[in-house]
């Protein structure tokens, strides 16, 4: 499935395991004034995981770049599996994770960038699925990045979104939501030999990466 206004490179290879995450430069969009933020006027928490794939006894490890407010989640035990002796309702997982962003007034945010690592163990005929929806807590209004792997692959992957500049999606100016990442990882089995277990996960030697671009609110939109 083909998103628009969005890029997305896909990398496969254990040679990913050695390569250091870096983090998209941080974007900002505002006309006179201040183009984002002073940084120590922002932060970035988790407040919280809820899922079948983010157990309570596995909480997830959560760290923000002081300067370009780009945060990590990484989160222990995130997969799912089918065929062998896996459990039958193990082939669905998902974790959503709730962010809150607190900054001045005058500037809103979206989420411009998501970068995912994880692996894979998929039988021949079988298929792995990565689902990544963000949206503001009770806002209808979705974005969605859809991504596959099919078998045979026992090896780590790595995708990256970047949304375009007319397809962000920002947060209304004055008000105070959560943003929500909700990460789903499926397996179908396919044509595989159902006797053997397929997997895909998230992590867990690497982390997923998220960053926020920033708008100036107009006056009138600041209560």
């Amino acid at each position: 499935m083909t998103n628009p206004g969005r890029t997305t490179t896909v990398a496969l290879g254990a040679a990913l395991v050695l390569t250091a995450l870096t983090s998209a430069p941080s974007t900002a969009l505002a006309s006179g004034g201040p183009t984002a933020p002073p940084p120590e006027s922002v932060t970035v928490t988790l407040q919280g995981n809820n899922g079948s794939g983010c157990p309570r006894e596995r909480p997830a490890e959560f760290s923000v770049n002081p300067q370009t407010h780009a945060f990590t989640i990484r989160q222990i035990g995130f997969d799912a599996e089918a065929g062998g002796d896996a459990d039958r309702l193990a082939f669905r997982r998902n974790c959503q994770s709730g962010i809150r962003v607190t900054a001045p007034p005058e500037f809103t945010y979206a989420l411009s960038y998501g970068d995912y690592f994880g692996y894979a163990d998929l039988q021949p005929g079988a298929s792995g699925l990565l689902n990544v929806s963000y949206y503001f807590q009770g806002d209808p209004g979705t974005t969605s990045y859809r991504h596959v792997i099919k078998g045979p692959v026992a090896d780590y992957w790595q995708y990256t979104d970047t949304v375009d500049i007319a397809a962000l999606r920002f947060l209304p100016c004055g008000e105070r939501r959560n943003l929500n990442i909700n990460s789903e990882l499926r397996v179908d089995l396919g044509a595989s030999d159902k006797s053997q277990e397929s997997v895909i996960g998230m992590g867990p030697t690497r982390a997923s990466t998220y960053q926020l671009v920033w708008k100036r609110c107009p006056r009138s939109g600041l209560h």
